[in-house]
C-alpha cells in the first residue's frame, strides 16, 4: 500500500531535496493501491520538497491537437493523466494559460512559473510559438534548475526534450538569418501549420540522452509501490540534448516507421552549417 509517507520517502531516494522545483510526469495507476489517493500523492511529493519547493506538472492539450489553440479554455481538461487533473484543480494550484504545453504549480514559485506563457515574448518552434517561449514556465524552470521526475512512464515522456528542440532551432536559424536563402531554410522546417507534413525537425529520442546522463552518475532512482522513480536535472537534459544535436549524433534522433523524417533534418543542419 502506497501512502503519503512512501512517495515522500521514494521522492528523497531518487535525489529530491527540500527547496527544489520538481517537475513530474507522471502514471498513477502504476503505483498500484494508494492510501489517499491523488492528494496522498501530491502531498508526498509537497512534503519531500517542502515549503521552499515548487511542484510543478504538466497538464498538456494534445488531443485535437490542430485546433488545440481555437478550443483552449482555463478550464480544459489535461491529456497526461489523472494525476495532472486532479493537480490543476487542486485549491492552491496555478495553471499556465497556453492551449498546447501549459503546466499547473503549487508551491513557492508557483504564481511566478504560471503567469506569463507565450504573452510578452515568442520562440519560433513546430507546435506554435507560445508553448516554449523565453517567459515560459519551461524556460523559468530551465533557468531555475528544476528537477523531472518520472513517475512510472519512460524518458520519452520527459516533455523538455521539446524545449531543447525549440531552443536549438532558435539558434539554428540565428546563425543564418543574414543569408539569401534564410526564408527558404525557414519553409523547410517541420511547423504548425503543415502539422501533418513530418518535414525537417531535430526530434529528440530522449532515452539517449537520458542515458548518457545516467553513466555520468546525474540520474536517480527508486521504488515506490509498483511503480519506479526516476530523476533527472532540467538543465544538465537540455544542454546535453542540444550539445548532441549539434555533434550531428543519430543516436539522439527519434527513428520510428514510418514517422519523422531522419535524413530530411540531417540535410537540413548540413545545409544550415554550410558557409554561403
Amino acid at each position: 500500500m502506497v501512502t503519503r509517507e512512501t512517495v515522500r520517502n521514494a521522492a528523497r531516494e531518487a535525489g529530491i531535496k527540500k527547496g527544489d522545483i520538481l517537475l513530474v510526469h507522471s502514471s498513477f495507476k502504476s503505483m498500484g493501491e494508494v492510501d489517499g489517493g491523488a492528494e496522498s500523492v501530491i502531498g508526498g511529493f509537497l512534503d519531500a520538497i517542502g515549503e521552499e519547493g515548487t511542484l510543478v506538472l504538466p497538464t498538456l492539450c494534445q488531443e485535437d491537437f490542430l485546433n488545440s489553440y481555437k478550443t483552449w479554455h482555463m478550464d480544459k481538461k489535461s491529456d497526461v493523466g489523472y494525476l495532472t487533473n486532479y493537480f490543476r484543480c487542486r485549491e492552491g494550484s496555478y495553471r499556465s494559460d497556453q492551449a498546447t504545453h501549459s503546466v499547473a504549480a503549487s508551491g513557492k514559485m508557483a504564481k511566478w512559473l504560471t503567469e506569463t506563457h507565450g504573452h510578452t515574448a515568442k520562440r519560433w518552434g513546430n507546435m506554435g510559438d507560445t508553448p516554449f517561449s523565453p517567459d515560459s514556465p519551461w524556460q523559468k524552470m530551465y533557468d531555475e534548475g528544476a528537477k523531472v521526475l518520472l513517475l512510472g512512464v519512460t524518458p520519452m515522456s520527459i516533455t523538455f526534450r521539446h524545449f531543447a528542440e525549440y531552443l536549438f532551432i532558435e539558434e539554428c536559424l540565428k546563425s543564418i538569418e543574414k543569408r539569401a536563402d534564410y526564408e527558404e531554410m525557414k519553409s523547410r522546417l517541420h511547423c504548425f501549420e503543415r502539422y501533418f507534413d513530418l518535414e525537417a525537425w531535430p526530434h529528440i529520442y530522449s532515452p539517449t540522452v537520458f542515458n548518457l546522463l545516467t553513466e555520468k552518475g546525474l540520474t536517480g532512482e527508486s521504488k515506490c509501490g509498483n511503480a519506479t522513480f526516476k530523476t533527472v536535472p532540467v538543465r544538465e537534459y537540455v544542454d546535453t540534448a542540444i550539445e548532441l544535436l549539434k555533434q550531428g549524433n543519430g543516436d539522439v534522433l527519434w527513428r520510428v516507421e514510418n514517422g519523422w523524417k531522419v535524413e530530411e533534418w540531417l540535410e537540413w543542419y548540413e545545409d544550415c552549417k554550410k558557409e554561403l
